[in-house]
């Protein structure tokens, strides 16, 4: 039975509400290389972060649109690939619902030797606000 169109009406003045489902995922020891326990909400957004900026997009079977490109980086001037990562690192997650918006971009000098490059930048979420760095090793000597 379709609605009528009444009701179709009244949906639309009232509005909908979007509602965003429960983030509860097992929680990643990432030092000691373990998978044990379960997180929720701010922490859930977090890991979510740190695996997609950590893995390869297209390569891995179990992970076929997650994550980020980053081997044509291999080999590229540092200032090429900071102002690529920094719109992949947007594209890439973006595409959570959790995630509002990428903001403060910021080449962190001191933590970028030869063959590093660390970005820090803040994740508005539905959460509130993180502020988020990582470090991408581009082993220029193994190329």
């Amino acid at each position: 039975m379709l609605p009528e169109q009444n009701d179709l009406n009244l949906a639309m003045q009232v509005g909908f509400e979007e509602e965003i489902g429960p983030t509860k995922t097992y929680r990643m020891h990432v030092n000691s290389e373990r998978i044990y326990g379960d997180i929720d909400d701010i922490e859930a957004l977090k890991q979510m972060i740190y695996k997609n900026l950590n893995t390869e997009y297209g390569v891995h079977v179990i992970y076929p649109t997650f994550g980020m490109p980053l081997q044509d980086l291999f080999g590229q001037p540092k200032n090429y690939a900071y102002v690529e990562l920094t719109r992949r690192i947007e594209d890439c997650l973006i595409k959570d619902d959790r995630v509002e918006a990428v903001t403060d971009f910021k080449y962190l000098r001191d933590k970028s030797p030869r063959d590093e490059l660390s970005i820090s930048f803040m994740v508005h979420s539905i959460y509130g606000d993180l502020e988020i760095s990582n470090t991408w090793k581009f082993d220029y000597d193994n190329i």
